[in-house]
């Protein structure tokens, strides 16, 4: 089985190095304290609607721990490397990696700023879901997050032994919560547990999740230390009385009804990302992911990722993360960042892809569908060689044939389509497969390592992406003699340019109607999606396709 070349002459261009970090909370100064160390100028845009820049509890944080991350707002302040812009809000974006220009106001004051790469580091919002609960916020019958902040004074802790107070939590009742939010429960529950043997937690709660890290433990701690754990699929009445709440819940392991007036009744909270997010995704032209995180759930965005090179999305930004997980996708930012600008100067593809001026008439077209934002236009469309990672989708679509990707041209293609076909032996099923080289070509290429049955007429043809094959070239490989075409992509979700599989299922659905007007069996053509590591499910398909044409 052969495959085409792809090889690029390389040429090395000047990019800017500064760093815009959006987002002033806890995850932003991490952010633009740790860029800044490496010797980067960065541009902290604090960004006050963001989310909530982070109650000092809101992770759990143990107060020498607490009092560092006081004290890392002043340190960025003081750093000369850090331009710390008050009340920002990201008005445009354009440009490619390298070459950034934002425009943006702080105080009132419009602002311009080239930047190589940016960094969206937005907060978590703590909402409290009492209405879900019918009950009116009060000094007795509060958020987590109020009783968060209780917790960090030790004189209320004392209070807490010293009264005997009773503090009860209601969980899981509103919604299913994830790990931040039970983590976070659990510490209050073990903190009144500890805070001497006269105060006692109750937690009203429908389901105890202990996935995450250390949760089983706090679980046991808390319930070790006395705390009273009620679990019921429904939520229990709750009366909001003058002198306080009062709690009424059927028990059915001792088959009666449990009344209880704590001293202060905590209400679960509904953890999200800020509303900031989607007005961020449509001016950086990157992608909303699930509940409105700016990440994608695809493999190739993972860790802090997004569609675009250059623009990195870290902590809560991109899902709901206690602060060791943000410290980690800090630190794997700085790395890509320090990848990505180096020293000023990056080498890259010459001609990576390369659009023909004349063809061209400036119809959109590519803009539209570039998964990547690596084409913006003066007079006519220009792809960036630092932004483009030649998955051909706009190759393809493109309705003047003006876009070509070196190594994969349309006459290169073409030309390795006659090639194969003319080479398989008179007799042998001519078989002609399509791969993507991100996944299953490597499929493919395994199973002929491994001596998987395969048929003798098959040959690859490998293209960066499967949102690159073109009708055409379906058509063209039926006209050279080909007995049956496999078009071959990523699953959905694991496709590194996202939208391709999804582009070359529309063009092979167009296909199959085209094949059907000229009296070609549709059956001697098939889509289908592969992972790299599926080999004998590539093997399986090919030979199932050998049966149907033989």
């Amino acid at each position: 089985m052969t495959t085409a070349k792809n090889t690029r002459e390389m040429e090395k261009i000047e990019i800017a190095t500064d760093v815009l970090v959006i987002g002033g909370g806890y995850t932003g100064l991490k952010a633009a304290d740790s860029i800044a160390e490496t010797g980067y100028r960065v541009i902290l845009a604090d960004q006050k609607d963001a989310g909530t820049p982070g109650q000092s509890s809101l992770f759990g944080l143990q107060p020498d721990f607490q009092n560092s991350l006081d004290g890392l707002k002043d340190a960025v302040k003081a750093n000369s490397r850090v331009e710390f812009l008050p009340e920002a809000r990201i008005k445009t974006a354009a440009g490619v990696p390298g070459d950034f220009t934002i425009r943006l106001t702080s105080d009132g004051t419009e602002i311009e700023k080239k930047v190589g790469a940016i960094v969206v580091a937005t907060d978590i919002v703590s909402t409290p879901l009492n209405h879900i609960y019918g009950l009116d916020l009060s000094d007795r019958v509060i958020s987590l997050s109020d009783f968060e902040e209780k917790l960090s004074s030790a004189d209320f802790k004392k209070k807490l032994d010293k009264d005997k107070q009773t503090v009860a939590f209601l969980a899981g009742f509103a919604q299913d919560g994830n790990p931040l939010l039970m983590k976070r429960i659990l510490d209050s529950v073990l903190a009144v547990e500890e805070a001497g043997k006269n105060a006692t937690a109750y937690v009203y709660i429908n389901d105890i999740k202990v996935a995450g890290d250390n949760l089983e433990r706090l679980y046991k701690a808390g319930r070790d230390a006395g705390a009273i754990y009620f679990k019921s699929t429904q939520p229990p009445e709750i009366k909001q009385q003058n002198d306080g709440p009062a709690i009424l819940l059927h028990d059915p392991v001792i088959r009666s009804d449990i009344e209880a007036e704590p001293d202060y009744l905590v209400i679960e909270e509904a953890m999200t990302p800020g509303q900031v997010n989607s007005e961020l995704a449509d001016i950086l032209r990157i992608d909303l992911g699930p509940m409105g995180f700016l990440q994608t759930d695809n493999v190739h965005r993972f860790p802090v990722h997004s569609n675009r090179e250059g623009i990195y999305v870290i902590g809560s930004t991109r899902d709901i993360q206690d602060l060791s997980d943000t410290w980690t996708d800090v630190e794997n930012a700085v790395l890509d960042i320090k990848q990505l600008l180096g020293d000023g100067t990056k080498e890259v593809p010459k001609f990576c892809a390369v659009v023909d001026r004349e063809k061209c008439v400036t119809c959109l077209t590519c803009y539209r569908c570039c998964p990547h934002g690596a084409i913006y236009w003066d007079d006519k469309a220009v792809i960036s060689p630092v932004a483009c990672q030649a998955c051909g989708i706009c190759a393809s679509e493109c309705p003047q044939e003006a876009i070509q990707v070196t190594g994969y041209s349309d006459d290169e293609l073409l030309e390795q389509i006659r090639t194969e076909i003319s080479g398989i032996k008179n007799g042998d099923p001519k078989i002609l497969a399509f791969c993507c080289e991100n996944s299953a070509l490597e499929a493919g290429r395994t199973a002929d390592l491994f001596h998987y049955n395969l048929p003798k007429g098959l040959r690859l043809i490998r293209v960066p992406c499967a949102g690159k094959v073109d009708i055409h070239y379906v058509l063209s490989a039926f006209i050279e003699g080909a007995d049956g075409v496999l078009v071959m992509a990523c699953h959905p979700g694991n496709c590194k340019s996202e939208t391709g599989t999804t582009f070359a299922r529309w063009r092979i659905n167009n296909a199959y109607q085209m094949l059907e007007e000229t009296g070609i069996d549709k059956n001697r053509l098939e889509f289908v999606t592969l992972a790299s590591n599926m080999a004998p499910d590539f093997a399986k398909i090919a030979v199932e396709m050998e049966k149907r044409i033989g």
